[in-house]
């Protein structure tokens, strides 16, 4: 029967609850960056709310749910910061009660919080990559989606065990038998169709543990996967094409699929550079390098947990000898004295902490950097105790196959960061739940239960939850140490508070005060490359169908149509904000890229103010100064 949560759990969920409400006080406002992408969540769904057209009139490269789902709360509750905050409050919520769920289908209630705390902090409060306002809805939205249709498959799973076990050897189980488990196996299938919708690569994992999870099921009779299968890739599949069918007789093809990198087509070299760098493939041997020493760091904390278990629950038994019988610890460490277990302690100590000062390790010491090579091991180990037992008896273990279809979305879902899966940075906090649920279970199940004696395997995953209870309250006070001391200078405006960096957010001010007092309401506003936030909080128009003028997203013909465009709305007022792209290859606007659009308007405007902590009229893009230029078209 699968573990079902009762009021055993309360306990956990209060504390849950209560480090979400900290964090939530801890962070207040705090969420946002003005400059860097939040613009685009601003003010992209306020243009849609207006009436325009995604993928034609406001480009984007994501799928079109969240956007819409924003115009929709924008158009009910109107456009405010509070509108967004609210979304990413719930969707927070609802993403952190399907970690605590799954958790606790694979392990205890102490191990669940573990890991459910584990994403609180690591993910959901994260200053660069939060939930409440993070740097894309689409990726918030996608990974809640995504652990929906994971939950609903464990579900089926589950369902479809109890259904088919007492038919084995039948050819066919009652039809009525299986009614709930294909329920759950359409609902999975819809909720991997709008996590496509929301972000391609997150409906990617749960179509692949789909698909997992259908074989699985079926592993008595593969002849009936073919309707299941039915079952979950219609609604996956077909919903994602009937929806993009109905978008491209809209706006057309081109603009759906080549001008959007919706499907990773027709990236340009500055994106692909991009991609390349995250993943890990600018340097493949590097980031090898980095998993591997990842990989060794989390064995030698393992053999530290280990010999401290050992040594604590021996010293509880009466000892005569200076080496321990084979017969009194049955088998967990052969014939080993105190001493060797000294020694070893000693050393994998010492590995633990030079690990991470050998030559480029230092560039990330994140344990999940190693998440790709442990979930493939445990993936190969468990698939083959699945096959030697179903071989043996035509059974299977149900936890095994939830371990399969969890491990496979988990390995799935870094398919994006495959060989530079690290802690921090932006699109980690919405990649690493499910790998946060088996790095903690196997901390808790697997490890623990290479222990034959019960004391030193209760110690071994006590200290190694423990561990994991630790981490996340350091990391609690260090982020809410952050927010405090670095978000400091508050950007109050009709449509919400956002407090911000002092640079930025003084710079932020001023441009607002500068529109507010010279451009009139309704006028347009171009804002370049990033901060179109700006255009959301005064209520001005933004000209282009971009809200975002990185590197990659105009080539020469898309800078000729920027220019018409800012031409035919008769634009009077260009703000260029001090953003350096080096991710991008290309750092700085005007003279890494878009050059021909910078010196239209170097041609046909004129500098008329700058804003920031420094004023001077002498200060270049890539300067490490922040700053925000204006101007103004000549007369």
């Amino acid at each position: 029967m699968a573990p079902r949560i009762n009021k055993r759990d309360l306990p956990w969920v209060v504390l849950i609850a209560v480090s979400f409400i900290f964090g939530l006080a801890a962070s207040w406002e705090r969420w946002g960056n003005p400059l860097v992408d939040c613009g685009r969540e601003m003010n992209q769904p306020l243009r849609l709310a207006a009436g325009q057209m995604l993928y034609s009139d406001v480009r984007h490269i994501y799928g079109p749910l969240s956007p819409y789902i924003n115009a929709t709360l924008y158009r009910i509750f109107g456009p405010s910061l509070g509108v967004l905050y609210a979304d990413g409050i719930f969707t927070a919520l609802m993403i952190l009660a399907l970690v605590y769920w799954l958790s606790r289908q694979l392990m205890g209630r102490a191990a669940a919080a573990a890991a459910t705390l584990s994403v609180t902090w690591l993910c959901a409060f994260k200053q660069a990559g939060n939930y409440v306002l993070p740097y894309s809805y689409s990726a918030l939205h996608g990974c809640a989606l995504g652990l929906a249709s994971l939950a609903l498959l464990v579900q089926f799973v589950q369902k479809r065990d109890d259904e088919t076990r007492p038919q084995i050897g039948a050819e066919a189980a009652p039809r009525s038998r299986l009614a709930g488990s294909s329920l759950l196996l359409a609902a999975a299938g819809a909720m991997a169709a709008l996590a496509t919708l929301a972000k391609t690569e997150m409906g990617f994992a749960a179509t692949v543990a789909g698909v997992a999870a259908v074989a699985l099921a079926s592993f008595r009779a593969p002849r009936r996967a073919l309707a299941p299968a039915a079952m979950f890739l219609v609604p996956a599949v077909g919903l994602v094409v009937v929806v993009y069918a109905l978008i491209a007789a809209r706006v057309g093809w081109h603009a759906l699929s080549a001008d959007s990198f919706l499907f990773f087509h027709n990236l340009s070299p500055e994106l692909v550079y991009f991609n390349k760098r995250v993943s890990g493939f600018d340097q493949p041997l590097q980031a090898v390098g980095l998993m591997l020493g990842a990989t060794v760091k989390i064995a030698s904390l393992a053999i530290i947990i280990a010999t401290i278990s050992l040594l604590i629950t021996r010293r509880k038994k009466p000892m005569s000898a200076r080496e321990v019988k084979l017969a009194d610890l049955r088998a967990d460490a052969g014939r080993v004295s105190y001493l060797q277990l000294w020694l070893l302690l000693a050393l994998s100590a010492l590995l633990f902490v030079a690990i991470p000062l050998v030559g480029a390790l230092q560039w990330d010491k994140g344990p999940y950097l190693a998440m790709p090579l442990l979930l493939a091991g445990f993936l190969l180990v468990v698939g083959y105790r699945f096959l030697k037992q179903f071989w043996k008896s035509g059974d299977a273990d149900r936890r095994a196959l939830v371990l399969i279809v969890v491990a496979v979305y988990a390995l799935a879902s870094l398919t994006r960061v495959i060989l530079r899966v690290r802690s921090g940075g932006a699109y980690s906090s919405y990649l690493l739940p499910a790998s946060v649920i088996m790095f903690t279970y196997g901390w808790a199940r697997p490890f623990a239960g290479l222990f034959r004696d019960g004391r030193a395997r209760k110690l071994a995953r006590n200290l190694a939850i423990g561990l994991i209870f630790v981490d996340a309250i350091a990391t609690s006070g260090l982020l809410a140490y952050r927010y405090r001391t670095r978000n400091t200078h508050s950007v109050v405006t009709a449509r919400g508070t956002m407090i911000a960096v002092p640079d930025i957010g003084e710079s932020v001010d001023q441009a607002i005060d500068f529109i507010n007092r010279e451009i009139p309401e309704g006028d347009p506003l171009a804002v370049m490359p990033e901060g179109t936030s700006l255009n959301f909080f005064t209520g001005r128009p933004n000209p282009l169908r971009e809200e975002i003028t990185t590197p990659g997203f105009l080539d020469a013909r898309g800078e000729e149509r920027a220019i018409r465009q800012l031409i035919d709305s008769n634009t009077q007022v260009v703000m260029i904000t001090n953003r350096p792209t080096p991710e991008f290859g290309a750092s700085v606007f005007g003279r890494d890229y878009c050059r021909r659009l910078m010196q239209w308007v170097e041609e046909n405007f004129e500098q008329v103010a700058i804003f920031g902590p420094d004023h001077d009229p002498n200060l270049q893009i890539g300067d490490k100064t922040f700053f925000i230029r204006a101007y103004k078209r000549k007369a």
